[in-house]
C-alpha cells in the first residue's frame, strides 16, 4: 500500500518541482517618461493569471514568473505596458504618458472630469494623506490639506471628534456656514462631525470651492461642498487587504495646578484680605460648612492631605482603530466589501467612544450598454461621557472619608471629580445606515442616462441620571433621569441626461436632470424626578414621582432642476455654464423657489502654439467664475406661528402653560436670560452668495514646480438671521432676511518635486490662505435692533458672553463677524485715582478707558477690542522616500494674526504668583481680590498666533514578494500634534470659532503605530 502510494506522489512531486524550476523572482523599477521620475503604486501582472503586485514608493517590484510569460504594467496617466520576461531576472520598465489619461481626473457635482478641463476651483486631497491617523471623524483629517479650507479642530481629545469646517471664510450670521458634504453621490449633511465614513475607505476627496463648482448643488452650495468618493474595488485582480493602527495620547504640555498648597492657600487669603474680608484659611469653619485649615496646619502637615486630582481624571489614552476588506472583479462586475471598528479612549476617565462600520459596494455590468452600481452601508456607534472634568479642586481636600465615602467639603459640595465620574451615568449610542442604487444606460454613442436613488436612516438615543446626594439636581428632585430618542430618514432620488460630441474643433456636453429629497426627523423625550429606588436609574423613569414627556417631529422637502454646458473650442477656450432651480419646504409660498445659476472660462494659454514653442510650460492655465448660491441652512417652520409651553409657580404647585411662542435659547452670563421666538414671518427665502474667482494653474520644468492661485470675492446678501424685537411684541427673536457680509481673498497652493532620481524623492507642499470678512450691513437700528454707540460704531450682540458682559462678541458694520466688543485697558492702576474711595480705582486694578474717578464705568467709551479672523493660514508638507521602501513626511500648519479672549489668564495657577502687590507693582497682571467685578476688555485680548508641527510619519513598504503571499506591506510610525508655538495663556491656542478661549487642558499628542497589508 505504501508502495503504491509513493509510486502515485512520484507525477505530483515531479510536476511540483517543475512548476518550480520554471518560475523564478523577477524584479525590476518602473519609472515614468520624460523625466525617469519611479512610479509607486503601478499594476504589474503576470498576462493570463491573478498573479500580481504593485510598485513601492521607489517604483521597484517583484514578482514570480516564468521564462516564458509577459507581464503587464499600468498605471493612471501612462500607457500600458506588455514586457516579456524572456529567462530574465531583472526587468527595468518606463512608461510613456498618455495624452488621454494623463489628467488627474476629478469628481464633480453629477459627473467627472479631467482636472486640465476643470473652469472652476476644485482641490483634491489623496486618500493616502488622511489614513496615517485614527480619528472618529474624517473632517478632522483634512487640517492644512485644501487651501482655502479651514477647519478648526477645538475638540481637543474627544474621541469622537467634531471640529469646525469653513470654505472661504463666514458667510452667513444665523444660518449653516458648514459645507455639504456629498459621499458617493449621496448628501450627509453639513461637514463638522462626519463619523458615518471610515477612513480606510477612502478613494479621493474633493473640495469645490468657487460658484461655478458648486452652483450645481444650487441651495445646498453656498458654503463649497466636500466630495467624498469611497473604494469600489479594483480592476486589475483580487485582494484580500488588513490595516490596524493602535495609538497612545499623551498630553503635549504639563497640567497647570496647585501643586504647592501653601501658596495657593496665601495668595487667596490675600485676595479676600484686598477685598475687605478674612482670608478662609484661618483654621475656622465657614457658613456653608467647610472647614479651612490655617496656614500653619498645612505647613506643619497637620492637615495630611495633598491630593493630584489630575491622577484621578486623566489617564493615558489608547485608540484603536482596524479595518479589513475584500475587493476585486469578474468580466462584468466589480466588488468592494470593508469591515472597520474603531475604539477611541479620551483623556479623562470613562470618555469613550466606539463605532463599528460595515461598507459594500457592487458593480454590474447587466447588458452591453447598461451598469449598475450599489452601495450600502451601515455604522453602529456608542459614546460614553465623563462627568468629572475638573482637575483644578482644591488639593487639600482628599478623595475619600475615612469610611470609604466620598469626601463633600460641605453638603453642598458636588465637585468631587472621582465621585461625579462614579456615580452620575451619560451616554449615547446610535446608528446609520445607508444604501445606493445608480444605473447607468448608454442610449447611444455620446449620451447617456443616469438615475439613482439613495436613503439614508439615523437612530440616535441619549440617556443621563443624576442620583441623589452626589448632585444638586439629584438632591433637588430625589433623583433626576431621563432619555431621548431621534429618527431621522433622507430620502433621495435624482435622474439626469448627458450628451457629449466633439465635431472638428468644438467640443460640446450638457447635462440636465431633476431631483427630489425628503427628510423626516422625529424625537421623543422623558425626564423622571424623584425615585423612590435609583437603582436602575435611568431604565425606569416611567416610574418616578414626576413624568415630563415631549415629542417633535419635521420634514423638509427640496425639489430642483440643474444644468450643466461645458464647450471647447480648440482644446484652448472652455466655457462652463451651470443652473440650478431648487424649491424648498421651508420657506412660505412665492417665496420656496430659488434660481442660482454661474458661468465661467478659462483659456488653456500652453496649447496656444506660439507658448508652446518656448517649451517651458507644463500648464498655463487661466480660470475665471462668477456665480451665485443659496442657503436655506435654518430650521423648518419658521414662517409659520409656532407654540410652546413654559412652567409657572402658584399657590405652591408648578404648572405648565402653553401658548403662542417658545423657548429658542439663552443668553448672558451663565445662560441666565430665556430668549422667546415663534413669531411669523411669511416673506422669508432664500440667503443667496454671488461669487467671483479668477484663477491661475501653472507647471514648469515637466511638472517638478506647480502652482495653483485664486483671488476670490464672495457677496452674501438677504442674510437668515434672527432680528431682535421691541419687548411689547411679547418675543425677544424673529427670523429675517437682512444684511449683508462680504468675503474677499487669495490661496495659493504650491508644489515642488524638489528631488526626483531613481533613488530619492523629495515634494514640498505650501498652501497659504488669506481671508478678510466684514459685515457690510445689519440693517437699520429701528428694524433690526442694531445699536450704534458713541464711537460711531453700529453693532448688534452675536454671542459669546463673558465675565458680568452679556455679551463679547458682535456683529458690527464695517468690522468682521465675532468681533470683539469691549473696554480697552491701560495697564495696572499704580496711584490712587480720584477720592480713592471705590475700590476699582485703587492701585493694583485694571486702568479701564472709561472708568469714573467714583469706580463705575461709562459704557459708551467700549469699542471693538479684537478680532478673532486670522490674517492667514499656512500650512507645509514635506515628503521624502527612498528607493529601499523608507518614507518620512511632515506637516505643519500655521495661523497667524487671530486675537483670542483668554479666560485662563485670570486665574491660572502659574499665572497668580505674578499679581501687583505694593512690593512689587508692575503693569502686566492686578492684584488679586476675589470681589472684583471683571469686564469684558482688551487685559484679556492675547494674539493667537500659532504654529503647530501637526504631523511626523516614518514608515516602511517591503519590496513586492519579499514576504511569500503579500502583495503590499507598509509599516509606519507617526506623532501627531508633538509641538506647538505660541504665546496665548490658554493651554492651546486652537480655540472656536467666536475666538473665546477656555480649553481645559493641553492638547493630545498621539503617538500611533499603524500597519497594512494586501494579500
Amino acid at each position: 500500500m505504501k508502495r503504491k502510494l509513493f509510486m502515485l506522489l512520484i507525477p505530483l512531486l515531479w510536476c511540483a518541482a517543475d512548476l518550480s524550476a520554471q518560475r523564478t523572482t523577477v524584479g525590476g523599477v518602473v519609472t515614468g517618461s520624460p523625466d525617469g521620475a519611479p512610479v509607486a503604486g503601478a499594476s504589474v501582472v503576470v498576462k493570463g493569471s491573478l498573479r500580481g503586485t504593485t510598485t513601492d514608493a521607489s517604483g521597484a517590484f517583484r514578482i514570480a514568473a516564468a521564462a516564458d510569460e509577459t507581464l503587464v504594467v499600468s498605471f493612471l496617466g501612462y500607457k500600458p505596458q506588455e514586457v516579456a520576461v524572456a529567462g530574465r531576472t531583472a526587468v527595468d520598465i518606463r512608461l510613456e504618458e498618455d495624452a488621454e489619461l494623463v489628467d488627474e481626473v476629478v469628481v464633480i457635482g453629477y459627473g467627472t472630469m479631467r482636472k486640465s478641463d476643470l473652469t472652476g476651483s476644485v482641490a483634491t486631497v489623496r486618500a493616502s494623506d488622511v489614513t496615517q491617523v485614527s480619528s472618529g471623524s474624517i473632517d478632522k483629517l483634512l487640517q492644512g490639506r485644501v487651501a482655502g479650507l479651514t477647519v478648526i479642530d477645538n475638540s481637543n481629545d474627544s474621541p469622537q471628534g467634531g471640529v469646525t469646517v469653513r470654505v472661504r471664510g463666514i458667510s452667513s450670521i444665523n444660518g449653516s456656514n458648514a459645507p455639504l458634504v456629498v459621499v458617493d453621490g449621496v448628501p450627509m449633511g453639513d461637514a463638522g462631525n462626519l463619523t458615518s465614513v471610515n477612513p480606510a475607505i477612502v478613494e479621493s476627496i474633493e473640495v469645490l470651492k468657487d460658484a461655478s463648482a458648486t452652483a450645481i448643488y444650487g441651495s445646498r452650495g453656498a458654503n463649497g461642498v466636500i466630495m467624498v468618493t469611497t473604494k469600489s474595488g479594483q480592476r486589475v485582480q483580487n485582494n484580500v487587504w488588513f490595516s490596524a493602527k493602535v495609538g497612545v495620547g499623551v498630553f503635549s504640555d504639563q497640567l497647570d495646578y496647585w501643586r504647592d498648597p501653601v501658596l495657593m492657600a496665601r495668595l487667596e487669603n490675600e485676595s479676600y484680605e484686598n477685598g475687605g474680608a478674612e482670608g478662609p484659611y484661618t483654621g475656622k469653619i465657614w457658613a456653608d460648612g467647610t472647614y479651612y485649615p490655617s496656614i500653619s496646619e498645612i505647613e506643619s502637615g497637620a492637615w495630611p492631605y495633598r491630593t493630584r486630582w489630575a491622577d484621578h481624571v486623566f489617564r493615558t489614552s489608547v485608540t484603536q482603530d482596524y479595518s479589513v476588506g475584500v475587493e476585486g472583479s469578474g468580466k462584468n462586475n466589480r466588488y468592494y466589501v470593508s469591515l472597520g471598528y474603531y475604539d477611541g479612549e479620551g483623556m479623562q476617565h470613562n470618555d469613550d467612544y466606539e463605532k463599528y462600520t460595515v461598507d459594500m459596494s457592487y458593480d454590474h455590468k447587466v447588458a452591453r450598454d447598461v451598469s449598475l452600481k450599489t452601495k450600502a452601508g451601515f455604522v453602529r456607534g456608542f459614546r460614553t461621557y465623563n462627568n468629572g472634568t475638573s482637575y483644578g479642586v482644591n488639593p487639600l481636600w482628599p478623595v475619600y472619608n475615612g469610611d470609604g465615602s466620598y469626601f463633600r467639603s460641605n453638603p453642598k459640595d458636588y465637585g468631587n471629580p472621582v465621585m461625579i465620574n462614579r456615580e452620575v451615568n451619560r451616554g449615547s449610542d446610535d446608528m446609520t445606515g445607508y444604501a445606493l442604487v445608480k444605473a447607468d444606460w448608454t442610449i447611444l454613442p455620446g449620451l447617456t442616462f443616469a438615475a439613482s436613488g439613495n436613503v439614508r436612516a439615523e437612530q440616535s438615543r441619549s440617556s443621563y441620571f443624576n442620583p441623589p446626594l452626589y448632585t444638586l439636581q439629584g438632591d433637588n428632585y430625589n433623583g433626576e433621569g431621563g432619555n431621548s430618542e431621534s429618527t431621522y430618514v433622507n430620502l433621495a432620488c435624482d435622474a439626469y441626461l448627458t450628451w457629449n460630441r466633439t465635431f472638428g474643433d468644438h467640443a460640446l456636453s450638457a447635462m440636465a436632470g431633476t431631483g427630489y429629497e425628503n427628510s423626516v426627523s422625529r424625537g421623543s423625550t422623558i425626564t423622571g424626578r424623584g425615585f423612590t429606588n435609583a437603582a436602575l436609574k435611568d431604565e425606569v423613569v416611567s416610574g418616578a414621582d414626576k413624568v415630563i414627556t415631549s415629542t417633535s417631529r419635521s420634514q423638509e422637502m427640496l425639489a430642483s432642476a440643474f444644468t450643466r454646458l461645458n464647450y471647447a473650442y480648440k482644446n484652448r477656450y472652455l466655457f462652463t455654464f451651470t443652473a440650478r432651480a431648487d424649491g424648498a419646504s421651508k420657506f412660505a409660498e412665492g417665496h420656496r423657489w430659488g434660481f442660482f445659476p454661474s458661468g465661467a472660462v478659462s483659456w488653456k494659454m500652453e496649447e496656444e502654439p506660439w507658448i508652446r514653442q518656448l517649451d517651458f510650460f507644463d500648464q498655463l492655465k487661466l480660470r475665471a467664475s462668477y456665480g451665485v448660491s443659496g442657503n436655506q441652512g435654518i430650521l423648518p417652520y419658521q414662517t409659520f406661528e409656532r407654540f410652546g409651553y413654559d412652567y409657572y409657580w402658584c399657590d405652591g404647585r408648578e404648572y405648565r402653560a402653553y401658548g403662542i411662542g417658545y423657548q429658542d435659547g439663552r443668553q448672558g452670563l451663565g445662560d441666565r436670560f430665556v430668549t422667546y421666538a415663534g413669531m411669523a414671518n411669511h416673506e422669508l427665502t432664500w440667503e443667496k452668495t454671488a461669487q467671483m474667482d479668477i484663477g491661475l494653474d501653472l507647471s514648469i520644468f515637466r511638472g517638478r514646480l506647480s502652482l495653483t492661485f485664486d483671488y476670490y470675492v464672495k457677496r452674501t446678501t438677504d442674510l437668515l438671521r434672527k432680528q431682535y424685537l421691541a419687548p411689547s411684541t411679547g418675543f425677544d427673536t424673529v427670523w429675517v432676511n437682512d444684511g449683508e457680509i462680504r468675503n474677499e481673498g487669495f490661496e495659493i497652493a504650491l508644489t515642488g518635486r524638489i528631488v526626483s532620481t531613481p533613488d530619492w524623492n523629495f515634494t514640498a507642499t505650501g498652501i497659504f490662505s488669506r481671508n478678510r470678512n466684514k459685515v457690510v450691513a445689519i440693517g437699520t437700528a429701528e428694524n433690526s435692533g442694531a445699536t450704534v454707540d458713541a464711537n460711531g460704531i453700529c453693532y448688534t450682540q452675536y454671542g459669546g458672553g463673558v465675565y458680568s458682559d452679556a455679551f463679547l462678541n458682535v456683529l458690527a458694520i464695517g468690522y468682521p463677524v465675532n468681533s470683539f466688543y469691549g473696554y480697552m485697558v491701560n495697564g495696572i492702576i499704580q496711584t490712587p485715582q480720584g477720592d480713592g474711595s471705590s475700590p476699582n480705582t485703587r492701585p493694583g486694578e485694571l486702568n479701564y478707558v472709561g472708568l469714573n474717578p467714583d469706580g463705575t464705568l461709562d459704557p459708551s467709551r467700549r469699542t471693538i477690542i479684537g478680532d478673532p479672523n486670522p490674517d492667514f493660514t499656512a500650512s507645509l508638507n514635506l515628503s521624502l522616500s527612498h528607493r529601499c521602501g523608507i518614507d518620512l513626511s511632515v506637516m505643519m500648519y500655521g495661523v497667524y494674526g487671530n486675537d483670542i479672549f483668554s479666560a485662563r489668564k485670570l486665574d491660572a495657577p502659574a499665572l497668580r504668583a505674578g499679581r501687583w502687590t505694593p512690593e512689587h507693582p508692575n503693569n502686566e497682571r492686578p492684584s488679586l481680590r476675589y470681589n472684583r467685578q471683571y469686564h469684558a476688555s482688551s487685559w484679556s485680548v492675547e494674539d493667537g498666533s500659532f504654529l503647530r508641527i501637526s504631523n511626523i510619519t516614518l514608515g516602511y513598504t517591503l519590496p513586492p514578494e519579499k514576504v511569500r503571499g503579500i502583495k503590499h506591506m507598509r509599516l509606519y510610525v507617526s506623532v501627531s500634534n508633538p509641538f506647538t508655538f505660541s504665546k496665548v495663556s490658554e493651554y492651546d491656542p486652537e480655540v472656536g470659532e467666536n475666538g473665546i478661549g477656555g480649553v481645559p487642558y493641553p492638547r493630545v499628542s498621539t503617538i500611533t503605530c499603524g500597519a497594512e497589508f494586501k494579500f
